[in-house]
């Protein structure tokens, strides 16, 4: 098992200020670095963003169902999306309940990046069952990287997501559960086989709830030993 790989989560809200937090984070070692889109008034210049660093970049621009900031048209936010390609993002962030998913992902791949496909339920964590059924539709979908992520309402919720990583160690998986008591499965995640985890570059700067800073997740896995 390789060193945890931590994707830091920019939440600036024009490109200038996502240039200046990712040149604070580089400071912290991150493995990638997701800029969120939806967080800008304005998101232009990403060619500005991408020369900022060699790190892997993940474009999202989240739609407001799935917990994102999103107020344009729905035909506006993938355009924005392919324009990060454009722009030599390495990957894209899709929603599996879009209902163009696979038709823009392909469009994704053919602009040369890789594409995520992601869920999120913001009540609950489902069962064993419908973790592993949205894991296979995002891979039908032409997913590289599959995220499904949930709520945490206990600790016990996380194990749920710990044993869907260690069932699928042949897939590009990323699984955890949000909130507090979900805190334990992003920690643990890639240590069980996760992709990655992801964390915020300070305090208040989260993008999703129970989200670490990159430092204190250093810090956990120094003590670790991982």
């Amino acid at each position: 098992m390789g060193k945890p790989r931590i994707c830091v989560v920019i939440t600036a809200s024009d490109p200038a200020l996502a240039v200046e937090a990712i040149k604070q984070t580089l400071t912290q070692t991150p493995d990638l670095i997701e800029v969120r889109l939806d967080y800008m008034e304005k998101p232009t210049g990403l060619r500005r963003i991408r020369e900022t660093t060699t790190l892997p970049l993940i474009a999202t621009n989240r739609s407001r169902e799935q917990g994102g900031l999103w107020n344009g048209d729905e035909s506006d936010r993938i355009q924005v999306l392919l324009s990060a390609c454009d722009a030599d993002f390495d990957y894209v962030d899709l929603e599996l309940n879009m209902g163009s998913v696979k038709k823009t992902g392909e469009d994704v791949k053919g602009l040369g990046a890789k594409l995520i496909i992601s869920h999120h339920n913001f009540e609950n964590t489902p069962g064993i069952k419908e973790l592993r059924n949205t894991m296979r539709r995002e891979l039908d979908a032409g997913a590289d990287i599959c995220k499904i992520v949930g709520t945490a309402r206990n600790r016990g919720d996380n194990l749920i997501y710990l044993r869907l990583l260690h069932e699928n160690p042949g897939t590009e998986l990323v699984s955890f559960g949000m909130g507090a008591s979900g805190i334990i499965s992003r920690i643990f995640s890639p240590i069980f086989g996760g992709a990655y985890t992801y964390a915020s570059t300070n305090i208040g700067e989260e993008s999703a709830p129970g989200q670490l800073t990159i430092s204190d997740l250093r810090t956990i896995y120094k003590i670790l030993d991982v």
